[in-house]
């Protein structure tokens, strides 16, 4: 057989898995580009086709690959080592080559690209915590309290930890906050007494790799509580308290995702975006200054809005003005300035989660005179946008994940039926928005109980031809059966508003059903040493 036409034939080869790749992926494929970002188009061809030679050398012809890349092909495809002769029956090779059947064992999930030369990437990004590093400490808090009467004896003593408060700082955690006990005790008078004590404290833990920034969960226990009653009103108590730290950085990874089981429950990200705001502002000063000290500037009241390919970004740039004034007295002034911008990310969409990271680049002021300040503010806005799915992650070397593994999902329905009391005479209703603004979930065993709150904006017409508008908020309590939920687990719920029916039974009176659905989702906390996707040189 001549060269040319067995390197179209391999061509072709190739070609055709790619087209068949594609129908088997529900057409998920998204179009390569070149370097110069022009797109990269592959011919599909029918492996029927009657005459396959000459379509193999058509295509060969525009695709060109480089005789590095050929060979490439050549030796990693390769099918009639194992395969002899199939090479001359296409429809064949696909079968027996390509698509091996596995009888429904193996079915990918994945989101399939087409890179820049024809390969495939089914690596989802994700955006999860990773764990830097961990510590626990044991400690002993020990107190002698005066009874407020004369005990008999100590009938219990409660001890909680409360208001936790975390600092991270390079290679420590610390910890402060509040031991909150309660000493209930037998008097002269045979009544129990009950007596309150609130001990601060604070403690630090070693854990390397830790950074400021960093996020930081610490839990608590009250281990053992002992107590000698030295005198009718002198108690000694010691009480032993145990903190767990683990410390974690968020970061986007490109990992390699599995099929089957176990699932975890991790925002896949959708897109990204970055966009720069100037904030210019001329103040006047409340005292005339001679010069200025230090401004301070902080972003606070972040609020997002997606639409497709957009993210809109509103918030607040508090500023602090440090001047001296003519009368060599250092002044402070407080300045607050509303901004909205917008970042565009391909992929984001209604509906999906977004994390805005505000930096302050510079800040420049120029006095202009006494009492008027001019001042230029540069912000960097890093834009990430996810969406929360269900994948299989691959166990491997990389880095160890902190992430949700789903235990149990189950929907639940309830019909929420109440008669509303119109505020004035009504003709019509118009429309009614309802949102569920509260929500929350109990794990009990095999079961999730949930709470929350609807509210709704009635828009109705009035018999004197007005449009009005009355709120209402209606509580609600069901629960759903979760097969292997267990008390202690995680839930994340996800309700939807299916349906408002509106009944106007008469001018002051309405009948009113609200169909809610939630989804509940019961997850459990694991690590997780992940497979990353080693990217081309």
């Amino acid at each position: 057989m001549p060269v040319w036409v067995y390197a179209a034939t391999l061509v072709l080869v190739v070609v055709i898995c790619y087209f068949l790749l594609k129908k088997f992926f529900s057409n998920t494929a998204l179009p390569a580009t070149t370097g110069e970002g022009q797109e990269l188009k592959i011919q599909e061809i029918d492996y029927k086709t009657t005459n396959p030679e000459e379509e193999a050398e058509e295509i060969y012809t525009s695709f060109n690959p480089t005789d590095g890349e050929a060979e490439e092909i050549h030796t990693s495809f390769n099918p009639t080592d194992e395969k002899p002769g199939l090479e001359d029956n296409p429809e064949d090779l696909i079968k027996e080559i390509v698509f091996p059947q596995k009888e429904g064992k193996q079915k990918s999930q994945d989101y399939l690209y087409q890179n820049q030369k024809g390969g495939t990437k089914m690596d989802p990004e994700i955006k999860v915590p990773v764990l830097i590093g961990e510590g626990t400490i044991q400690k002993m808090v020990e107190s002698t309290v005066t009874l407020a009467s004369p005990a008999v004896k100590i009938r219990e003593i409660r001890a909680t930890m409360e208001n936790l408060r975390t600092d991270v700082i390079p290679g420590k955690v610390i910890i402060q906050g509040t031991l909150h006990k309660q000493i209930f005790y037998v008097g002269e008078d045979t009544v129990i007494h009950h007596q309150t004590e609130l001990i601060p404290i604070s403690y630090f833990l070693d854990i390397t790799g830790a950074a400021p920034g960093m996020d930081v969960t610490v839990t608590s226990a009250v281990e053992h509580v002992t107590y000698n009653l030295l005198n009718p009103t002198t108690l000694h108590q010691k009480v032993i308290l145990a903190f767990s730290a683990v410390v974690t950085q968020t970061q986007i990874l490109n990992v390699v995702a599995g099929i089957g089981t176990p699932l975890y429950y991790v925002p896949q990200v959708m897109g990204t975006g970055s966009q720069q705001l100037i904030a210019e502002t001329t103040v006047t000063l409340a005292n005339a200054a001679q010069k200025v000290d230090e401004i301070t500037a902080v972003v606070r009241d972040i609020t997002t809005d997606v639409i497709t390919d957009k993210v809109i970004i509103q918030g607040i740039l508090h500023k602090q003005i440090f001047y001296v004034g003519v009368d060599n007295v250092e002044y402070h002034q407080a300045e607050d300035v509303p901004f909205s911008l917008f970042v565009d990310v391909t992929g984001a969409g209604p509906g999906m989660n977004v994390q805005v990271h505000p930096t302050i680049e510079a800040i420049n002021y120029t006095l202009e005179n006494e009492t008027t300040l001019l001042q230029k503010v540069v912000i960097m806005f890093e834009v990430v946008v996810t969406q929360n799915v269900q994948i299989n992650l691959v166990e491997g070397t990389g880095p160890v994940v902190v992430v949700p593994e789903v235990a149990g999902e189950a929907t639940g329905q309830t019909l929420l039926q109440d008669i509303v009391t119109m505020e004035r005479p009504t003709q019509k209703i118009r429309n009614i928005d309802a949102s569920v603004t509260s929500i929350t979930g109990n794990v009990i065993a095999n079961k999730v109980i949930i709470q929350g709150t609807v509210h709704k904006q009635i828009f109705y017409i009035g018999t004197d031809n007005i449009e009005y508008e009355q709120s209402e908020d209606v509580d609600f309590s069901f629960f759903v059966d979760v097969t292997g939920a267990v008390p202690g687990m995680s839930v994340v719920l996800v309700p939807t508003i299916e349906s408002v029916i509106p009944e106007l039974l008469s001018e002051t009176q309405m009948l009113e059903k609200v169909v809610l659905q939630v989804l509940a989702k019961v997850t459990t906390t694991v690590r997780l040493a992940v497979t990353q996707v080693q990217l081309p040189v």
